[in-house]
């Protein structure tokens, strides 16, 4: 199983993301790699980013590090808007609105799905 998909939405104007798992450094380069192909096609202030973090769980002290770059890349993309999914998940979805307010990512909300 692919662990990232990437959809370019484009009659909905948006960018539909799945993330599962642990990346290896390969997946992380793949997964870069894709994310800027997605990104380049599109103008970005008019999309929507919306990633489904249904299955992500709470993050680790070690996890931080990599989701605050995630959402830094996300930022400096330039979205309209940038939906983290959640569901049912408290811990999570606190967790991910301190950090996307800690980087300034003032257009992202989580939401229960």
């Amino acid at each position: 199983m692919k662990k990232y998909e990437i959809q370019v939405q484009h009659e909905r104007k948006t960018i539909d993301m799945v993330v599962r798992g642990s990346f290896s450094e390969q997946d992380v380069q793949n997964f870069m790699r894709d994310y800027q192909n997605a990104v380049s096609s599109i103008k970005a202030e008019e999309y929507t980013l919306e990633i489904d973090c249904t299955n992500m769980d709470i993050l680790t002290q070690e996890m931080v590090p990599q989701m605050e770059a995630s959402l830094n890349m996300y930022k400096e993309s330039g979205f309209h808007t940038v939906q983290l999914n959640i569901r049912n998940n408290a811990v999570l979805k606190l967790q991910l609105h301190r950090l996307a307010r800690s980087i300034g990512l003032k257009n992202a909300k989580t939401v229960d799905v």
